[in-house]
C-alpha cells in the first residue's frame, strides 16, 4: 500500500521493487485524481497491477508492506487497521526549522500512536539523529509509554546483530529520516562506475576554490 502520490511515492516504490518482489499494489491520497494518474503512470512503467483505493482503511486491507510517502503533518492511517505480520515505513521530512522558529507547534508525522504501540520491532536510520527530527517517534514514544531503548538502528538489523522478527505475526515499523552520507556514498558509486563505462562528462569533484 502507497500513502502519497507525488514524486516521493513513484521514486520509493521504485525503490521497493529492487528489494521485494511485488505484484499487487494500492495507492492512497486523499485526492482522487491523484490517485489515478498514479496508477495510470507507474502501472505501465513498474509493470506492477496498481489501483486506488477507496480509502485509507481499504488500502491497508490485505497488504504486507505499507510505505507512507506522503509531505502530512497528522497520520494518514488509523494504526488499530494494521493486521499481523505487516511492515510500516514512514518517511514524512522533518519540519524541524519551523517549530523552531514558531511556525508551527509540532513536528511532522505519518503514523500514529498505536502504530507504534503494536509494532513489535522499530528501526531507524540513526537513533540520535531520529531524537531531533522523526516527529512520528518524538511524540509518539512517550505515548505508549516506549522509550528510545526500544528503537534500533538499520545497521544493527542488517549485520545481523540486532535480533529480527521470531514470528511472522511481528508488526515491524522503520522510520527513514534520511542520511545525507548515504547519498553522497551513492553518488560516488554512480560516478566511479560512470568512469569505468566511459559515460557522461568527467569533473572535478574537488575543486580548489579561487582566494
Amino acid at each position: 500500500a502507497m500513502f502519497g502520490a507525488a514524486g516521493q511515492a513513484k521514486n520509493h516504490l521504485r525503490a521497493l521493487m529492487q528489494v521485494r518482489k511485488l505484484g499487487d499494489v494500492k495507492v492512497y491520497s486523499r485526492n482522487p485524481e491523484n490517485r489515478k494518474r498514479f496508477a495510470d503512470e507507474m502501472g505501465p512503467i513498474t509493470n506492477l497491477n496498481i489501483k486506488p483505493a477507496a480509502s485509507a482503511q481499504d488500502a491497508v486491507r490485505n497488504v504486507d508492506i505499507i510505505l507512507a510517502a506522503t509531505n502530512a503533518s497528522v497520520p494518514v492511517f488509523n494504526g488499530e487497521w494494521l493486521e499481523p505480520g505487516q511492515h510500516v515505513t514512514t518517511i514524512v521530512g522533518s519540519n524541524v526549522g519551523l517549530v523552531k522558529g514558531g511556525f508551527t507547534g509540532a513536528k511532522r508525522r505519518e503514523i500514529d500512536d498505536a502504530v507504534l504501540r503494536r509494532a513489535a520491532i522499530i528501526t531507524v536510520d540513526s537513533r540520535d539523529q531520529a531524537r531531533g527530527e522523526a516527529g512520528d517517534l518524538i511524540q509518539g514514544l512517550p505515548a505508549v509509554n516506549r522509550s528510545w531503548d526500544d528503537v534500533v538502528e538499520l545497521k544493527d538489523v542488517v549485520n545481523g546483530s540486532t535480533p529480527w522478527r521470531d514470528s511472522s505475526e511481528q508488526i515491524t515499523v522503520f522510520k527513514s529520516c534520511g542520511i545525507a552520507l548515504w547519498d553522497v556514498t551513492a553518488a560516488g558509486f554512480i560516478y566511479r562506475e560512470a568512469l569505468e563505462k566511459k559515460k557522461g562528462q568527467p569533473f572535478a569533484i574537488w575543486e580548489e576554490l579561487p582566494r
